[in-house]
């Protein structure tokens, strides 16, 4: 996608979807980048419902560095209040409007400038119809003068006196910015909504001409001052598309989110995180949490952020942040980052599955210890023991544990061990084959200081073994070194008919053995 149509889709998106609230919680606050530390502290102040903790938001400009201070346009703000109550305490709701409005305008509202900012209102003087519009409500509540904050496509405005005199507050015209609609206005609106059936006969019969204005007219629900500073952030997030800034595009939009969860913003923090996520390689940490918020999308069930999307992610982060740059501490913290947003059981264990199998297989591949091996092969079989390369990867690694070992006592614990975690290994031949070799040698080595009971105990542990696992093959050298002692001590016991009894049953595990043929043959 590139960039002109990924705008261009997000505009056609704004200028179209009605606004609707969700109770999710795609963004959190530890989710929030700050430009600074007074952004920071503004989104720590938490009531919404006072203008001055509305003012501190408001004033997180656009530009990290352009900072005014909230005390200053505090202060300028109720300076100018103060001296609005005095000049319009004796006059008319309609006349309060309207030299409230001059007033501000020509107090603080200098230039025009579509992209703006709260803050340059009291820097430069420039406003555009959302700064304009915070700033009027903010004032308007301060002087308590009811009013409803309307946003249209492309634009916002206020009404004063919203259920009685209906003034509309365009604040961008400093001439006519103020407008009344008076009966003959709200008798032709609903009459043209009658004429284009926009309204039934029954509808238009059954309630009076302001009743459907409002219905009609006013179908927004009206946003809160906490909602004009969403605006404000959303339109940052598009400035910085517009330059192509996606990070700090991303950055913004998620305090869009946070402050007000609209369908519009959720579109465009999705958006921004799907095309900012295609053209990275997952080297920094803020790219990972991107990833993250979009597996709460998938938690939703968003048909866009499938469990096939979030898993080809994952498998890119492991790509650049594992396979081609070994950052295995950053892969560790990448991983909690995201398993810890997935709820999806079976993307979950995907997720897992891949995180703990690379983690073994480069283990195995830098000769890792146990300690380290053994809890990434553990976790990745409990997830799907079935895995051919696993089970390959576990076996190559008991087969390195083994050689490492010369004691026959230790293997066998070590192959016992392991065999009740990855219980395919009972099925191996491989495996089976070394077992019967160091059970052989223990046979061996008892018959050779003469303890017959543990020799013979281990060569019935090993004739079992063999009837059971019946494609098993042990090493001809340890079979006819076992029983080829164990014939000679049976022997030297004058005991010749067990002797050659013995070398009898070696040489059905060992048919070709050259010893086992000579010892009977000289019996």
């Amino acid at each position: 996608m590139t960039i002109k149509v990924f705008i261009l889709s997000i505009f056609i998106f704004i200028c179209n979807t009605a606004f609707s609230q969700n109770s999710d919680s795609l963004v959190k606050k530890a989710d929030l980048r700050y430009k600074n530390t007074e952004e920071k502290l503004a989104f720590s102040k938490k009531d919404l419902s006072n203008p001055d903790n509305i003012i501190s938001l408001l004033l997180s400009s656009y530009e990290k560095d352009n900072i005014y201070s909230d005390t200053k346009a505090q202060q300028q703000i109720n300076d100018c209040v103060k001296s609005l109550k005095q000049e319009i305490e004796t006059k008319s709701e309609v006349k309060k409007v309207k030299y409230v409005y001059d007033y501000v305008h020509k107090l603080f509202l200098k230039v025009y400038k579509l992209q703006n900012s709260f803050s340059d209102i009291f820097s430069k003087g420039e406003y555009n119809c959302v700064s304009a519009s915070a700033l009027y409500a903010i004032i308007f509540t301060k002087l308590d003068i009811p009013f409803t904050i309307i946003e249209a496509p492309h634009h916002v405005y206020l009404v004063a006196f919203p259920q009685t005199f209906k003034i509309l507050i365009e604040t961008t015209s400093p001439e006519k910015g103020y407008y009344q609609f008076n009966d003959n206005f709200i008798n032709l609106y609903v009459k043209s909504l009658y004429n284009s059936k926009l309204i039934t006969k029954s509808e238009y019969e059954t309630n009076t001409a302001n009743q459907l204005f409002d219905k009609y007219y006013f179908d927004s629900k009206g946003l809160s001052l906490s909602e004009i500073v969403s605006l404000q952030y959303s339109n940052y997030a598009v400035y910085n598309l517009e330059e192509k800034k996606y990070s700090e595009a991303i950055d913004e939009i998620k305090k869009a989110y946070y402050l007000n969860q609209y369908e519009r913003n959720k579109y465009i923090l999705k958006s921004s995180l799907i095309y900012h996520l295609e053209n990275n390689k997952y080297d920094k940490k803020e790219q990972v949490d991107e990833l993250s918020i979009l597996c709460r999308f998938n938690n939703e069930k968003d048909k866009e952020i499938s469990n096939e999307n979030i898993r080809n992610e994952f498998l890119r982060l492991t790509e650049n942040q594992l396979i081609n740059n070994s950052n295995y501490d950053f892969y560790n913290e990448s991983y909690n980052t995201i398993i810890k947003e997935i709820k999806d059981t079976s993307l979950s264990k995907e997720i897992a599955f891949g995180y703990h199998y690379e983690l073994a297989r480069l283990g195995y591949l830098n000769n890792k210890d146990s300690a380290y091996e053994l809890p990434h092969l553990r976790a990745a079989y409990l997830i799907n023991a079935k895995n051919a390369n696993l089970q390959s990867i576990i076996l190559n690694y008991t087969e390195r544990e083994v050689k490492l070992n010369n004691d026959p006592r230790d293997i066998i614990i070590l192959l016992n061990a392991n065999s009740k975690t990855f219980d395919f290994m009972n099925d191996n031949n491989g495996f089976n084959g070394v077992k019967a070799n160091c059970i052989l040698e223990l046979s061996y080595q008892s018959f050779a200081i003469n303890d017959l009971n543990k020799g013979e105990g281990y060569l019935k542990e090993f004739e079992a073994l063999m009837n059971q696992k019946k494609e098993t093959k042990a090493n001809e050298s340890f079979i006819e070194k076992a029983y080829s002692v164990a014939a000679g001590v049976y022997y030297k016991k004058g005991n010749v008919a067990k002797s050659k009894q013995t070398l009898k049953t070696g040489l059905l595990y060992a048919p070709d053995s050259f010893g086992l043929k000579l010892r009977l043959g000289q019996l």
